[in-house]
């Protein structure tokens, strides 16, 4: 700190707290300060003021409305732990029960490469921009648009999104209506 420079509010603050490491200069800047040394005197005053104040007895408890209450029973962490913990079990024994049957079940897809599925998108851009710069409208004739870009679609059984979709189910009721059941 430089004896030219103003004292901040926090210094003054420490300083009045004895916690301050320029407490040498700042008595020296607040008897060359007349400002430094007005703010000082009035915030020593405001807390002498402060503490002066007599102690009040509040008229209602008020720490009720700040203090966290657990809205959760105790013994629910645990049910909770236990079914995520069964919910983990049973979806690795799934796995590993599927395991021997999933290359059979992807064999019959076939999936595009991703040069081929470029080259197609490349194809049909340059398809769609000579055709829009090509399109001229005469009297009479109607704009038609040009056909967007078709990405070809990933085809999987029906009967595989069923069954995903039933047993994906099936474990997300189960642990919710595990973890939902009234305690006694």
């Amino acid at each position: 700190m430089h004896l030219t420079d103003n004292v901040t509010d926090a210094q003054l603050n420490e300083y009045l707290d004895n916690e301050s490491a320029e407490r040498a200069q700042i008595e020296t800047h607040l008897s060359t300060c007349d400002e430094c040394a007005a703010r000082f005197t009035t915030l020593k005053t405001l807390f002498t003021e402060i503490e002066s104040l007599p102690e009040l007895e509040l008229t209602h408890n008020i720490a009720a409305r700040f203090m966290t209450t657990p809205s959760l029973p105790a013994n629910l962490w645990r049910w909770l732990t236990l079914t995520a913990t069964l919910q983990a079990v049973v979806a690795i024994i799934m796995v590993i029960i599927a395991a021997p049957f999933i290359p059979n079940l992807l064999h019959p897809l076939q999936m595009p490469s991703f040069t081929d599925v470029l080259i197609q998108i490349q194809t049909q851009w340059t398809a769609w921009l000579d055709l829009l710069s090509t399109l001229r409208l005469n009297s009479g004739q109607v704009f038609q648009m040009p056909p967007l870009l078709q990405i070809p679609a990933l085809e999987i059984s029906s009967l595989v999104i069923a069954l995903s979709l039933v047993s994906v189910s099936m474990l997300w009721l189960v642990g919710n209506g595990l973890l939902l059941r009234k305690q006694r």
